[in-house]
């Protein structure tokens, strides 16, 4: 079996160097006060406070945001995490949309699956809320991918409160929403769940050509045994 791999996301990368140019710029600002200089001092304290509290915000996040091992590929938030087994997963793909000028890639990757059901029977409160929130400008895309094929958008326009599952199911609440909202997505966007660039450690075509050899490696020794 291959090795398992852990992703460390670019996200996270500078958030060593962002939080020290927050502090340096903090310092900045104190010996401008010291000097009687207000005006770079208050621009100098504004930008060091903004920087810190990214840096912090990054230092918040996992780090690492996906993980593949023989068994399936999680996926890391800070709200939570999903696992998604092997024989779920049918493909990563490169996620785009026709504005009448050729194709427009989006920061994320489309992850399609056989089945929804586990992930919404597992999935954190806390993830599905921030997920639902995310994918709100995704909404968007979908719409107007939507009106550029003429399709029907009225489905499109307003929150659903519950979701069916393939084993006729009815999903309410937060969860209910938030299928329902991945299946809107679905519908014009041709995923199951959208995972953001940021997430990755390189750029996309690269990381969706080692996802598939690694499945590929998994997929043989599965045969194999």
């Amino acid at each position: 079996m291959p090795r398992p791999v852990s992703i460390r996301p670019i996200a996270r990368r500078n958030h060593i160097v962002v939080t020290l140019a927050g502090g340096m710029a903090l310092v900045g600002a104190l010996v401008a006060l010291q000097l009687g200089v207000k005006l770079p001092a208050s621009i100098l304290l504004i930008i060091g406070i903004s920087l810190i509290l990214f840096g912090i915000s990054k230092w918040l996040e996992p780090e690492f945001s996906l993980h593949f091992d023989e068994r399936g590929m999680r996926w890391s938030l800070k709200q939570g995490e999903l696992f998604f087994n092997w024989n779920n997963i049918i493909d990563l793909t490169p996620l785009h949309i026709n504005k009448g000028r050729g194709d427009i890639e989006l920061h994320y990757i489309g992850l399609k699956l056989w089945d929804l059901s586990p992930v919404i029977d597992t999935i954190p409160p806390r993830m599905a809320r921030s997920l639902f929130h995310e994918y709100r400008s995704l909404l968007h895309v979908a719409l107007v991918e939507a009106q550029m094929r003429q399709d029907d958008t009225s489905d499109l326009q307003e929150d659903a409160e519950h979701w069916m599952s393939k084993n006729g199911e009815k999903v309410t609440g937060l969860k209910g929403m938030f299928a329902a909202r991945l299946a809107q997505l679905k519908r014009y966007l041709g995923s199951d769940l959208y995972i953001p660039l940021t997430s990755l450690d390189r750029n996309q075509h690269d990381f969706i050509r080692f996802f598939r050899q690694y499945r590929a490696q998994i997929n043989a020794e599965s045969i194999n045994e």
